[in-house]
C-alpha cells in the first residue's frame, strides 16, 4: 500500500454521525480516509495509527471499536452503518469505493466542458490545399 493515493472528502462530512463523534474518534477517521489505498484499505498496527492520528493508543483503540459498531442513525444503511472491518494486516473502509467512484455534479459539468473544447478544437483544425489556381480545404481527422 505504498505510493501516493487521493481521498474524495465530501463536504458533508459536517452533517455525517461521524462528526458527532469525539475529537479522537474524528482524526482516526480522516487519518483512516488519508491512509487508505484504492480499495479502502488501511495497513496499520493500532499504535501505528495512533500515531499517525496524533492520539494515545487507548483513544485509538475506543475509536476503532465505534467504526467497527453499528450506528443506527449513518446516513448509510448498508453494513448497519458501520465505517470499517478489519482485515489482515488493518482494516478496510467499507464504503469507499462507493464514495470514490461518485462524482459530484461539478466534476461531470467540468468533463462535459472539457470534451466539448476538445471536440470544438478538432472540429477547426483545418488544413489549406492549393491546387492550381483553386483552394481546396480539407478537414483533418
Amino acid at each position: 500500500m505504498s505510493g501516493y493515493s487521493f481521498t474524495k472528502l465530501f463536504s458533508s462530512i459536517t452533517e455525517s454521525t461521524i462528526w458527532c463523534e469525539p475529537h479522537a474518534t474524528r482524526l482516526v477517521w480522516i487519518t483512516m480516509l488519508a491512509m487508505a489505498d484504492r480499495m479502502g484499505r488501511i495497513a496499520a498496527s493500532l499504535p501505528g495509527l495512533a500515531n499517525r492520528a496524533r492520539v494515545t493508543e487507548t483513544e485509538c483503540l475506543a475509536a476503532i471499536d465505534r467504526l467497527l459498531a453499528p450506528d443506527r442513525y449513518s446516513r448509510t444503511t448498508e453494513n448497519e452503518g458501520r465505517r470499517i472491518e478489519p482485515i489482515e494486516g488493518g482494516w478496510r473502509l467499507l464504503n469507499y469505493t462507493k464514495y470514490r467512484d461518485m462524482k459530484d455534479e461539478e466534476s461531470i459539468k467540468e468533463a462535459k466542458r472539457k470534451y466539448m473544447a476538445n471536440r470544438r478544437a478538432k472540429e477547426k483544425q483545418t488544413t489549406t490545399i492549393h491546387v492550381h489556381a483553386d483552394t481546396v480545404t480539407v478537414k483533418e481527422k
